[in-house]
């Protein structure tokens, strides 16, 4: 052969592989989509709560992503640990915090297939800020521990639900009270 037909066939066999690499990526996202969807409708439904999360370097259309150590409870089984990486406003969640307990669907055939479908009990937002400007306008602090204030402020800052005027305000008060 001539090395010109050697490096053609060299190229051909890495476009080859390329390609076939990429179609079992694709092929593997759409199965993945496709078993989460089949949990979400047909999985067993059960009860998680959050017991730690942090966040990643990575972001999806923007939003960051989090690594979440959730514990599962099914109806009639000992409860048990989970790890899985979203992003949380995909479960209808305005504000995260560890303990807070969630609606999840269960795949029956693994465990640790799990579908978030939102929080246990609908977090009204609304309520959660006029009691945050109720005890502003009455000069009461919002929350005694001013550590858990401003971990609550930096929260509503990275949900975008405060403006960044607004944060370094009342970060300011925050601090002042320290």
């Amino acid at each position: 052969m001539r090395e010109e037909d050697v490096v053609m066939a060299v190229v051909a066999g890495s476009w080859a592989l390329f390609f076939l690499g990429g179609g079992a990526f694709v092929v593997r996202l759409i199965y993945r989509a496709w078993k989460k969807e089949q949990t979400r409708n047909h999985g067993l439904p059960g009860e998680a709560t959050v017991l730690e999360y942090k966040a990643t370097r990575m972001y999806i259309n923007r939003s960051q992503v989090f690594d979440f150590l959730l514990e599962v409870r099914m109806p009639g089984e000992a409860p048990y640990q989970v790890s899985l990486s979203s992003r949380w406003h995909d479960w209808n969640v305005r504000v995260m915090d560890v303990g807070l307990r969630l609606n999840v669907k269960v795949d029956p055939k693994d465990p640790q297939g799990v579908v978030v479908l939102g929080p246990v009990v609908a977090q009204d937002l609304g309520r959660f800020l006029r009691q945050g400007m109720d005890a502003m306008a009455t000069g009461q602090a919002a929350h005694a521990d001013p550590v858990k204030a401003l971990a609550d402020l930096q929260r509503m800052a990275d949900a975008g639900l405060v403006s960044e005027e607004e944060y370094a305000r009342k970060r300011a008060e925050i601090l002042d009270r320290l």
